[in-house]
């Protein structure tokens, strides 16, 4: 099966033979057998495209179903066997750093001996690919995912706030609304982003057009750049509030579209091992301290 995937993904046996590091001939040789055992050609051989014939399309989307259910068995059963000797993988927005360094320090107490490794997981694509293709063990994203194979658990709901100098006019000013923006260099997080998506769309959805001076793919260039008297910034307030500067603050925007949902999603038929387990359950608590 895992030599028919691979065929069928390069679409060519010589290329797949190449990747897979065995010859050719081994190659069609297994793929020949394969049809004999099924009794039936899962591979078009009378055109020159390469093509599938309608059960080798069948046998394909199975085989790929069985191969992922069994790396998921193969890794549940090793970690399993590891006891509390783990590293647990995990994606996260970069705007859950400093509440989740908190889990993480609670964490610790109960399984010391276990590595947890942070990545970053910023595109709706990765974090499904991350989770299916099981490079992470969890994701703490503000994207919710909707998928047959995935689980996404709501933690919290924030608001995201207006970062500026303290001696910037908004300092001031009694209310803030989104059409105040209109005239000020705004400093936005790179647009395929979620957080980015979610702001453009609140102005979107009051019929406002920011004016948009800046597009930084880092939180913490945007607070320096802020600091440094180039824009303001809309960033997520359970974030931005935390190790602020002297020469910063944070205001409240009104508007009833400012606000984002951030969620823990896994895969919906993985097991986890007890320690694991234990993590995502101090994660969903940590939210019931924050709010």
């Amino acid at each position: 099966m895992m030599y028919f995937i691979e065929t069928v993904k390069y679409k060519s046996f010589s290329r797949a033979a190449k990747a897979l590091h065995i010859s050719q001939p081994s190659l069609s040789n297994a793929i020949k057998a394969l049809e004999q055992e099924v009794n039936a050609p899962l591979i078009e051989r009378t055109t020159k495209q390469f093509q599938l014939t309608e059960l080798g399309q069948q046998f394909y989307e199975r085989a790929q179903s069985l191969i992922a259910q069994f790396d998921v068995m193969d890794t549940e059963l090793k970690e399993m066997a590891k006891g509390e000797a783990l590293e647990i993988r995990l994606g996260m927005i970069e705007s859950a750093n400093y509440w989740f360094s908190q889990v993480i320090l609670a964490y610790q107490k109960h399984y010391p001996h276990n590595q947890i490794t942070i990545i970053d997981t910023l595109y709706n694509q990765t974090v499904r690919q991350a989770l299916l293709g099981l490079h992470v063990h969890a994701v703490i994203t503000n994207q919710h995912i909707i998928d047959t194979e995935i689980k996404s658990e709501l933690l919290y709901n924030e608001r995201y706030v207006v970062l500026i100098k303290k001696d910037h006019p908004f300092a001031t000013k009694d209310r803030i609304t989104l059409a105040d923006f209109t005239e000020q260099s705004l400093i936005i997080g790179m647009p395929e982003f979620q957080t980015s998506a979610q702001i453009l769309q609140a102005f979107e959805q009051e019929g406002i057009l920011p004016h948009i001076q800046y597009k930084i793919e880092r939180f913490e260039m945007i607070k320096v750049l802020v600091e440094e008297g180039l824009g303001i910034a809309l960033l997520p307030q359970q974030y931005v509030e935390q190790h602020l500067s002297d020469n910063l603050m944070i205001r409240q925007v009104q508007s009833e579209f400012l606000h984002r949902n951030v969620y823990l999603s896994t895969m919906k038929d993985r097991t986890f091992p007890k320690s694991i387990m234990k993590l995502f359950e101090l994660i969903k608590a940590a939210h019931v301290v924050l709010e």
